[in-house]
């Protein structure tokens, strides 16, 4: 008969707290021998996931087993990075690579990618919301490790912009962890803070800003204002020149945040034209495709109403978008 490996009684608590995951050096703790633990391997009991981490069913991991034995690889100090934890913080923006997860430690850790892990280490303080199971890096810098594995800058002005727009984190928060995070592809990085900082919050609104930049008539517009028209109605503008009162939407975006009192375009529109604002709307695809008559409208109405300043009893309000 078979000699029984005496185990703590704790070893099913460990192992159905960590989501029937467990590394070998808590399964030593817990009294397995190495010969217990090749036998539970051999029959199949358990199967190897990484190395020194073991799943004690068989069957494919799922996605939540790959995030718990990622950690339980990485150690005590590691956290989940990326796009797992921009998920984890409610972004809809960035997509997931099922096949990879990608974890951060610190500089002097010992581990190594391997496997379904990617490892990331930094320098800087790793900030963490934890869960039961996961620990998942904070909010801004999830989107800062998640832009610099993209090639496309939309959709890192994209990223950028839901974490903002959505208040998942602030623009100071991503600015720290952008000049944290590696210097590695960080340029697209910059050029989102950069329009962020000057209020934009969508592609489509960056590709406005960066028309209107090159106009060499217009003066510099304001994006995503706020205010507050003559009947007590608040409502959040894509861009505005003040000194003419003419203020431009993109419209197809996302409707602002639920301070913004309008729901229906039309509505907005004749709002702020009875308020005494000159208003224009273009569709994303026009303002890529028809740039220079997009520009032009725009000038000849500023130049038509250039001096009027803001119309009498507006308010602009110091709301952060």
């Amino acid at each position: 008969m078979p000699r029984r490996c005496a185990t703590h009684p704790l070893l099913p608590y460990v192992i159905a707290g960590q989501d029937h995951l467990i590394h070998r050096d808590e399964a030593v703790v817990c009294g397995l021998t190495p010969r217990a633990i090749a036998d539970r391997l051999a029959r199949g009991q358990w199967q190897l996931v990484l190395p020194d981490v073991y799943m004690t069913h068989p069957g494919e991991p799922s996605r939540r087993q790959r995030l718990v034995a990622a950690l339980l690889y990485a150690g005590p100090q590691a956290a989940i990075d990326g796009a797992d934890a921009c998920r984890f913080h409610g972004m809809t923006s960035v997509a997931t690579d099922e096949d990879r997860v990608h974890v951060v430690v610190p500089f002097g850790a010992t581990c190594r990618s391997r496997g379904f892990v990617v490892v990331r280490r930094t320098i800087g303080e790793i900030r963490t919301v934890a869960t039961d199971l996961v620990r998942y890096v904070d909010p801004a810098t999830a989107v800062v490790a998640a832009t610099r594995r993209m090639r496309s800058s939309r959709a890192v002005l994209a990223a950028y912009s839901e974490a903002v727009q959505r208040r998942i984190a602030t623009y100071e928060e991503l600015l720290r962890a952008h000049i944290e995070g590696p210097p590695r592809n960080s340029r697209s990085g910059d050029a989102a803070l950069a329009a962020i900082g000057a209020g934009v919050r969508s592609a489509p609104e960056a590709d406005f800003r960066t028309l209107a930049n090159s106009s060499m008539v217009l003066p510099p517009a304001e994006y995503n204002v706020w205010l507050r028209l003559p009947g007590g109605r608040v409502v959040c503008v894509d861009a505005l020149w003040r000194s003419s009162a003419v203020i431009h939407e993109t419209n197809g975006r996302r409707v602002h945040a639920r301070e913004d009192l309008f729901e229906d375009m039309q509505e907005r529109h004749d709002e702020l034209t009875a308020a005494g604002f000159a208003v224009l709307h273009n569709a994303p695809r026009w303002i890529w495709e028809h740039p220079r008559e997009v520009i032009a409208q725009v000038e000849r109405c500023h130049a038509m109403n250039h001096g009027r300043g803001l119309p009498e009893g507006v308010e602009v309000l110091p709301i952060a978008a």
